[in-house]
């Protein structure tokens, strides 16, 4: 698994895509919800049963806090969730505890099974399936062996609701987990993607993410660490892969908005930058002289760069040929330098 910077901006952004849809979907759900809660309350009220009045109230209202709550601050979201799940489970033993002690006087047998679906509902929306499935049955079975035992009607007349009950109840949770299911299969499936086009070591692009982005009529770099075999032979390949995450943060650094750069392989990595050739140059010798000044996991470290210009029409491989060629002349013409191609000069082609 990356551990580099690009992986988890691209698990935060997920992240923030799942809240978001997640948001919109809450506030559905309580916008619809609302008469249904209301009723319930004054009907609560009515009854006289105001310790039920007061729980109910009570997780009506945080949920349009921590609906607010989380609005302002997404990162939030997690805890909500946990603490209006809790509310909904205490809120639902309520209910039950309340018909024990007063078995159809405020809710019939009818009413709580609907009111524990409504919870049920929340605790499915709220929590994964490995916890909003047990609480759910657990509750649903309280209520059925309630009923049984307290509502004093002929098993034939309360078969008939809490058999449509636990069907809703099914379907509810099997579009739960379908949901969970999909969500899961749609993040690894980014994932997936990301991994295949990027480099696990440093982050960057790897051959084929640049390959898939790469397009023509702007200049081209490969860079290349000097000496990087006597590194790995001296310090270990450990501080090599420490020098090459180095490495490609400081290139970063100093790259323009809209340049692509990839690790191409081994020590070396290619770059795609916006302008022209004389561009190109310049923007190659402030990368060289940003390595040459920046110790890499604690050692000095040089670069090359060979540069040409990738024009319109051109293949990909021919401008890659020219720009390789380039840098293996600045490797034998001392290192820590940078070439063009002897057929191109700055000020060529924009």
């Amino acid at each position: 698994m990356p551990t580099a910077p690009e992986l988890t901006t691209r698990t935060t952004g997920l992240t923030a895509d799942v809240t978001r849809v997640k948001l919109r979907g809450y506030l559905l759900a309580l916008l619809l919800a609302s008469p249904g809660l209301i009723l319930l309350l004054l009907h609560l009220v009515q009854a006289g049963a105001l310790g039920l009045a007061v729980t109910h109230g009570a997780v009506m209202l945080s949920g349009v806090a921590l609906t607010v709550l989380v609005w302002r601050d997404q990162h939030r979201l997690n805890l909500a969730e946990r603490v209006f799940a809790g509310l909904l489970l205490l809120s639902g033993l309520n209910f039950l505890l309340g018909y024990a002690l007063h078995p159809g006087e405020v809710l019939g047998h009818d009413l709580l099974g609907s009111v524990l679906l409504f919870i049920v509902a929340g605790l499915l929306l709220v929590l994964p399936p490995l916890w909003s499935l047990p609480l759910s049955v657990a509750l649903l079975v309280t209520y059925r062996l309630e009923v049984q035992l307290l509502s004093g009607l002929p098993p034939g007349t309360r078969s008939l609701s809490q058999w449509v009950n636990l069907g809703m109840f099914a379907l509810l949770g099997v579009g739960v987990v379908m949901r969970q299911t999909l969500g899961q299969v749609v993040e690894r499936a980014h994932l997936l993607t990301f991994l295949a086009t990027h480099d696990p070591l440093t982050g960057l692009l790897n051959r084929r993410g640049f390959e898939d982005l790469a397009q023509p009529g702007r200049p081209l770099l490969v860079l290349d660490a000097d000496h990087f075999k006597a590194i790995n032979d001296t310090h270990g390949h450990a501080i090599g892969d420490d020098v090459l995450r180095h490495l490609a943060r400081t290139v970063e650094s100093q790259l323009p908005p809209g340049t692509l750069l990839a690790r191409w392989g081994g020590e070396e990595f290619v770059l795609l930058a916006p302008g022209d050739l004389t561009g190109g140059v310049l923007l190659a010798e402030r990368i060289r002289a940003a390595v040459g000044a920046t110790p890499l996991a604690g050692l000095p470290v040089t670069v090359c760069l060979g540069v040409t210009f990738w024009a319109d029409g051109e293949s990909f491989r021919d401008a890659f040929s020219r720009a390789d060629q380039a840098m293996y002349l600045a490797k034998r013409g001392g290192k820590n330098c940078v070439r063009t191609h002897p057929d191109e000069a700055p000020g060529g082609p924009d």
